[in-house]
């Protein structure tokens, strides 16, 4: 067994009680963000009847939505039936029609998905993009391009539940290389020129980052080593994170990919020393990357017989806000949980 130094031990024991005190900090308003900016820009642009128009139909889109990620699928289905109604009304402009499809598609893709539709889910995609290019060309809805990194993350999420797990870690890769600077397009037949990004609120961007950072992080979880050191793999070789750390958009990202490489890389003692300095940093506004590095230091724990750390991290994860279920099945699985 590795000969791991008390020192050491401890250090990463007092790291993680350290950052486990500290709370959640999703920036306030960062959620909220893109919309405000876009519905600014919508009341500038249109006419008071199709904000109107707008506004009541997209509610009942929203609602079909909810009722979609509530697996309310046939309610789901009539809310979007009745939310696209306006797409046939003469007195709804075309700029107003343009919006309300991208954001249409958007929505009842997530309900394609939900029925394992995915060639409608690409269709619908492709139609939500396309819609947004025109309106940041000939509109100025600049802020769309947020959209469609939304929309690109969207297929992230459909690839990984085709199993295409290379494919889903693939594009997220991309997509945080351009966030980051790093790449100048993406690879999807749209205009993605990084000049685009200079507009874009860095909070928004920040923000992002993360978030699909966590997306790679969730892909990531449960698979044997041999299949996540493929995977992680084919993140690095689309990301250049260690090439120029100081102006990453998000450092603590970066951080969590070099803890992960250091695990899947079997070196412990890196692990442990990197590991430290980023969990005592706390959940702040990766929670996600936070939770997956604990449940790496808990399998670590339960191979080198840290029995006492097992149990710690297990008895706490009861008390763990917004701890997605299948990080919450790993953590309770453990040898420990089931000897408690």
């Amino acid at each position: 067994m590795l000969d791991v130094s008390s020192q050491l031990r401890q250090q990463i024991i007092a790291s993680y009680r350290q950052g486990r005190a500290k709370p959640i900090q999703i920036p306030q308003g960062s959620a909220d963000l893109f919309s405000e900016k876009l519905q600014a820009l919508m009341a500038r642009r249109l006419l008071l009847p199709d904000q109107l128009l707008l506004r009541r139909y997209t509610n009942a889109c929203n609602q079909g939505l909810m009722a979609a990620r509530h697996r309310q699928l046939i309610t789901a289905e009539q809310l979007f039936t009745e939310a696209r109604i306006p797409l046939q009304m003469d007195t709804l402009s075309h700029e107003a029609k343009l919006l309300h499809q991208s954001f249409m598609e958007q929505s009842e893709a997530y309900l394609d998905y939900c029925h394992d539709d995915f060639d409608k889910v690409y269709s619908r995609i492709e139609k939500a993009l396309a819609l947004d290019v025109i309106l940041e060309a000939e509109y100025g809805y600049d802020i769309l391009l947020m959209h469609r990194i939304q929309l690109l993350h969207n297929l992230v999420r459909t690839e990984a539940r085709r199993l295409n797990f290379e494919g889903a870690i693939a594009l997220a890769s991309e997509i945080l290389g351009y966030l980051n600077g790093q790449l100048e397009t993406l690879p999807t037949p749209h205009p993605w020129g990084f000049e685009r990004m200079g507009l874009q609120p860095s909070k928004l961007v920040t923000a992002m980052f993360a978030q699909i950072t966590s997306e790679v992080a969730l892909i990531l979880t449960a698979k044997n080593h041999k299949h996540t050191r493929q995977l992680l793999k084919v993140a690095t070789n689309h990301l250049q994170l260690q090439a120029n750390p100081n102006n990453s958009c998000h450092p603590q990202c970066d951080s969590w990919f070099s803890v992960k490489q250091a695990f899947v890389d079997q070196d412990i003692i890196t692990f442990l020393e990197r590991a430290s300095d980023f969990l005592a940093e706390g959940l702040a506004d990766t929670p996600l990357l936070w939770y997956t590095t604990i449940i790496d230091l808990l399998a670590l724990s339960n191979t080198l017989g840290w029995l006492d750390l097992s149990q710690e991290i297990t008895t706490n994860a009861l008390h763990w806000k917004n701890l997605p279920h299948q990080l919450a099945s790993l953590v309770f699985i453990s040898p420990s949980a089931k000897t408690a």
